[in-house]
Formats: C-alpha cells, structure tokens, sequence
C-alpha cells in the first residue's frame, strides 16, 4: 500500500507540438478480502497525494468489510471448516466433510448465498423426510436431524460473519417423521454372552470383549489403553485418552466426564490378568504398551469379522460392536442401579442416559412392581 507520485510528459494544451511534463499522483498495493483472496489494486490521476490517500483508504475499508454476494454455499463451508480445525475433536471434524460431501453439498454446495430463502430450506427438508438410502430405506430421524443441524450451523456461520443476513435461515425448525418406530438396540444378556466369549479362542481378544461387556468401554477407549493404565492390584482401568480410526491417532476422551476409573468385575480381571502375563513375557515389553495390542492398535475390520465369526459359531443374535456397551447397561439397569451410578461408570451425563435408556428403565421399574405384586 502506497502512494505514489506519477510523473508522464504529455502534450501542452496550448502548445499541441510540444510536450509537458505532467505531475499526478497514484497509489497501489494489495489486499485479502473476506473470503481469504488476495487482490491487487493501482489507480493513477490524483492531483494530490492527500486525495490519492483519501481514496486509498476509503478502497481498503470497502474491500476489507464488504460481503461478496457472489459466494456459494461451499465457499462458506470451506472457511467454516477452516473455522473449526483446532476446536473440535478429529472424529467430530472428520463426519463435519462426511455429512457436507454426502447429504449437503449435492444440494447446496453451487448456490450462491444472496439467492438463499426460507422455502430453500422448507424444500430441503421435504426431500430429507422422503429421500432414501443406498439400501432403500428412509433416512431415520436421527441422521435427518444431524443433517438439518449441520446445515444450520453452517448458516449461522455465514450470519455471524455477515455473509446473510435474514434471521429466518438460521432459526428453523428441525423436522423429523413423526410416524417413525422406536428402534430398539441390541443387546446380550449374560447367557447369551458367556455362551459367546466360551467360543472365543484368542486371549488378546477374550481380555477385549470383557473388557467392553462387563466395564461398558467404548471400543475407542478400550483401544487406546496402555498397561500403565492398568492397575492390577485394585483392578482398575483408568479412561484419559481414546483412539480414532480415522486417521488412527490417540486423542483426549470424547468428553470431559468420559475420565474415569474403571473397576473390573472378576471375569474381565482374570482375562485381563492372563493377557498381562502373555504380553510381560515379551521381549521389549513395558507399561507403555497398547493392551490390544502391544505396538499397534487392532484393526477396526478385523475386529468386526472375527466377533461375527464367533458370533456364527455361538449361535447367538449378531450385534454390533457398540452394542457390548449397550448390553452392560442394561444389565446394570435390571441389577438396580441409578442413571447416576450408570452414567458414571459409562463416562456419561445422568441426561445423556435418561435421554438414552430411559425406556430401559421404565421398563426395569415395571418388571419391580410386577414382581412386588406377587408378594402381596
């Protein structure tokens, strides 16, 4: 940025044969506008240099503040991403790009902001409530609330900076189908599960899948332990980290009141116990060796095909990983437990479990009363 004086001969007025030296002033520099582009400017014929800095600066503040309403709707997503880079956790930043490349992008990514209105949204919304998956099924409400709430997280990104500015974009109402039927999630009762792990003949993974039905572990979590984590004595697992597969790294927990100790009931510590004893024979071993297992964490895959593996030798109902979790909630909850008592063993809020298992429990306080109804 600069000012500077422009001198050029040119012709006398009045004298057309002869030529003059003339003396203006022109400034020129550059600038990055909103969205983060680089821009030259340069004009000249300023008959001072206060009027070639006066127009100077008046050109700054206007490049510097003025919304291009020329951006689309991806060109806001890409700063709002940018946005977000060191402030969520990698899982969470990762399903930011899955769910925009996926559901919102195909819709909204080349349509430019200054064209946007409510109906866009009301439009968007009717499609999401009867579009289908690769497998022909509707989206569940779950997944079309999670779309409808990144696309307004996205808005709102682009009205705090200016970029819109109708307040009925970023305040609508999330639709969901009112006529869904409650999934129920899967779970094993403790039958069923001993009559799995008895098939299981892999001590690296026995010491898993106890770990995750009787401590309630999220397979994250469980794949990020080391043995110093392991307290053998007072039988306990310490939760202060979890590992995310998509770019395989060891980060903090999902939330603050995911650290926790853990106690382990007696089945998981013996299991646990013997892959000790397996892996401190090693040569190389120390404390900060992964349980599951030892330099490198388990592939997600791997894991997925050899439970179904056993499940198919067992005989019993197939359920996902994050079902171990789910089965050992709803043992605690038929054993009597509190949501409080539950929540804090699973690294949870009391809210987040209400919200959860409440039907769980509803069901659990029925079971009571009926049998208390015998007694009497």
């Amino acid at each position: 940025m600069a000012v500077k004086k422009d001198e050029r001969m040119v012709r006398s007025k009045k004298i057309k044969e002869k030529m003059v030296k003339k003396v203006t002033y022109k400034c020129e520099g550059s600038y990055v506008d909103l969205n983060g582009t680089p821009h030259r400017y340069h004009k000249r014929g300023f008959a001072s240099s206060a009027e070639a800095a006066e127009w100077e600066r008046e050109f700054l503040l206007k490049m510097r503040t003025e919304i291009d309403t020329n951006m689309t709707m991806n060109d806001v997503f890409v700063l709002y991403l940018g946005s977000k880079k060191n402030i969520v956790k990698d899982r969470t930043y990762w399903e930011l790009q899955k769910t925009y490349k996926r559901y919102l992008y195909p819709y909204w990514g080349d349509l430019r902001l200054r064209k946007i209105r409510i109906e866009n949204i009301h439009e968007f919304q009717s499609f999401l409530l009867n579009a289908k998956t690769i497998k022909n099924t509707l989206y569940s409400n779950a997944m079309i609330s999670t779309i409808q709430t990144r696309l307004k997280s996205i808005l709102r990104y682009a009205s705090h900076n200016g970029y819109i500015s109708d307040p009925k974009l970023t305040n609508f109402n999330i639709v969901k189908r009112s006529n869904e039927p409650k999934k129920e999630m899967c779970f094993w009762h403790p039958n069923e599960y001993k009559q799995f792990i008895s098939v299981v003949d892999d001590q690296v993974y026995i010491a898993l899948f106890n770990v995750l039905y009787w401590c309630g572990l999220r397979i994250g979590e469980a794949l990020a332990l080391r043995w110093s984590d392991v307290d053998l004595k007072a039988k306990t697992i310490s939760i202060s980290k979890t590992y995310t597969k998509h770019r395989r790294q060891t980060t903090t927990p999902k939330t603050r009141n995911s650290y926790r100790a853990v106690i382990m009931p007696n089945e998981c510590f013996l299991s646990v116990q013997a892959l000790y004893e397996r892996h401190s024979s090693i040569i190389g071993f120390d404390k900060d060796k992964l349980l599951f297992n030892f330099d490198k964490p388990l592939d997600d895959n791997s894991i997925r095909l050899k439970k179904d593996k056993w499940i198919a030798i067992a005989k019993v109902p197939r359920i996902r990983i994050h079902d171990f979790r789910h089965s050992h909630v709803s043992l605690l909850i038929n054993l009597g437990f509190s949501p409080f008592d539950i929540a804090k063993r699973l690294g949870h809020t009391v809210e987040m479990v209400n919200d959860v298992y409440g039907h769980w429990f509803d069901d659990a306080q029925q079971k009571m009363v009926d049998k208390l109804n015998t007694i009497t």
